[in-house]
């Protein structure tokens, strides 16, 4: 996740030097909408992990 102000830039990557990243775009900076993004990222089963 890029941080800014205002919108946070999301993207996904596989684990793994050849690991896919895909780009996933961007949200508002707040509570809500990262709780949105972590529900709908989550449903997949794979386990998440956050990098600042």
């Amino acid at each position: 996740m890029d941080i800014h102000k205002e919108r946070i830039s999301i993207a996904v990557a596989e684990s793994g030097r050849s690991g896919l990243v895909e780009h996933l775009g961007e949200i508002t900076n707040d509570p809500d909408a990262i709780g949105k993004l972590c529900d709908r990222l989550g449903r997949s089963g794979k386990r998440l992990a956050f990098l600042l």
